[in-house]
């Protein structure tokens, strides 16, 4: 038992300063107030997600956490349902719908293995309503899902992306799923991302029924990647993250696309319609949650994209195509 608590204390010293991008010993710091209050309440949550009338849909749950309807088929995108992420990082605003209230999904599609992008918890409880539920996530990702009655679905994601912008194409629950260019990095610890596990990262492009979807997961920013999955896919709705930033009107770093370069891949890959996401529900080390927003916004209006970009609040549904 010594021996095992000592190996923890060694390894939460290395997570707690390691200088990797994330900073999470700063993301734990500014966390400290929000675990003193409760996160701010979602009001008139939708319970009925689902409509016989829609073709293409998505519900902001919070984060890169979204509810996609395409025809009959439910989709969620790095699902986080409870109130923290991995302990270190509490909500602030909670999640945009009830769990009880989604239902049972076709797909689950995991991006990588951050603790905000995986949580395990929020899966179990998708788990929990239909073993039909196909989880997806790319090469290497296994290493930290334990056993779940789901079905299981890991992607070649051409480790990391290292010459091709394309992974692999599966056909799941009657869903093309194909795993696309990103630009980010691995691991879950921290440590783990330097010495393991670093590859296992993805975009993915979501095709049914003449519809395409993008969910970018995290990434970073390159002109010509993106350019060419513009000219690959014909894409309809864009999932694309703008933070975490603080300088929100700079470009991203390496690994995170801040709000400008959120918008230079909106048009690279010409998609219709644009959802920006992954801002509004934790604290990071860099600034405030709404920060990435505030100068989204601006960026929308100057070009004016209203109507192709729709900036969500959580809980809020936006219905794209009717039948």
């Amino acid at each position: 038992m010594k021996i095992r608590k000592l190996i923890y204390f060694i390894f939460t010293i290395l997570l707690l300063f390691n200088l990797n991008s994330c900073n999470l010993l700063l993301v734990a710091v500014r966390n400290v107030p929000t675990f003193f209050e409760a996160p701010e309440k979602v009001k008139n949550k939708i319970t009925d997600p689902i409509k016989s009338d829609v073709r293409l849909s998505a519900l902001w749950i919070g984060h890169a956490t979204v509810l996609l309807q395409m025809d009959d088929k439910v989709i969620i995108t790095d699902p986080f349902l409870t109130e923290t992420a991995g302990e270190f990082a509490r909500r602030v605003v909670e999640p945009g719908i009830d769990a009880e209230n989604i239902p049972p999904c076709d797909l689950v599609l995991i991006s990588h293995s951050h603790f905000d992008h995986l949580n395990l918890a929020s899966i179990e409880m998708l788990a929990e309503k239909s073993s039909n539920t196909a989880l997806v996530f790319p090469a290497d990702l296994e290493n930290y899902i334990p056993d779940y009655d789901l079905k299981l679905y890991r992607m070649k994601n051409d480790n990391g992306y290292e010459s091709k912008i394309i992974g692999e194409t599966k056909v799941i629950n009657g869903i093309k799923v194909t795993t696309v260019f990103a630009q980010h990095w691995g691991g879950r610890y921290g440590v783990d991302g330097y010495l393991w596990a670093d590859k296992a990262f993805t975009g993915y492009i979501i095709e049914y029924n003449g519809m395409t979807v993008y969910f970018a997961g995290d990434t970073g920013y390159d002109s010509l990647k993106f350019k060419q999955l513009g000219e690959i896919f014909k894409i309809d709705l864009a999932l694309i993250p703008i933070g975490p930033c603080a300088d929100c009107k700079q470009c991203g770093t390496y690994s995170h696309v801040f709000p400008p370069d959120a918008y230079s891949i909106y048009l690279d890959i010409k998609a219709n319609w644009m959802i920006p996401i992954h801002y509004g529900t934790l604290h990071f080390a860099q600034a405030d949650p709404m920060e990435p927003v505030f100068a989204f916004r601006e960026i929308i209006k100057n070009n004016k994209a209203e109507e192709r970009i729709s900036i969500l609040n959580i809980g809020e549904q936006k219905i794209l195509m009717k039948k």
